[in-house]
């Protein structure tokens, strides 16, 4: 390979030293993003297991606080999915709304099941929506609201389109 390089004219030495060069560059930039995103992947799992760490370290805590909690609930009140589903349009209808309810979801934990839906109500006015949002709260902490969304709507801007994201908890097996 020396006696190649040296056979060339200078010409061509400093051509090849130019590619060589730039490749060298482009092979180091590249090595250089992989080991910033290898480091910033070695921080986030860092800070992961730090938080496991924190969760695992106050796991009995945790727990003994989930059991004074189910001791202060009122399984008769819980509700599944079916019965938040009714419920809601039962505080809909009392609010003098239709809801469009959808996207039921369930999560289940060793003492919980909770249930979440989508409830939608499109064009309505505001005066029923908080008197659905109060008879809402006063189902807490069976029935809680974890998203709302509010929105002008746009065919009838003196109407609102607002849509809940409403999660039930009921007591597991």
């Amino acid at each position: 390979m020396k006696l190649f390089f040296l056979g060339r004219a200078l010409r061509e030495k400093v051509l090849l030293l130019a590619f060589a060069a730039l490749a060298l560059l482009i092979w180091g930039g590249r090595g250089l993003a992989r080991a910033q995103a290898f480091l910033a992947e070695a921080r986030a799992a860092r800070a992961e297991l730090a938080t496991q760490r924190v969760w695992l370290d106050h796991g009995p805590e945790i727990d003994a606080k989930a059991v004074a909690a189910t001791k202060n609930l009122d399984p008769a009140r819980t509700l599944n999915a079916t019965r938040l589903v009714g419920e809601l349009n039962e505080l809909a209808a009392q609010a003098g709304l239709s809801a469009d309810i959808s996207g039921q979801r369930t999560e289940r934990t060793s003492q919980f099941a909770f249930h979440t839906v989508q409830a939608n109500f499109r064009r309505t006015e505001l005066g029923p929506l908080l008197k659905f949002y109060e008879a809402l709260s006063q189902r807490s902490p069976y029935i809680g609201l974890e998203q709302f969304t509010l929105a002008a709507d746009r065919a009838n801007p003196g109407q609102i389109n607002a849509s809940f994201r409403i999660v039930s908890a009921e007591l597991g097996p």
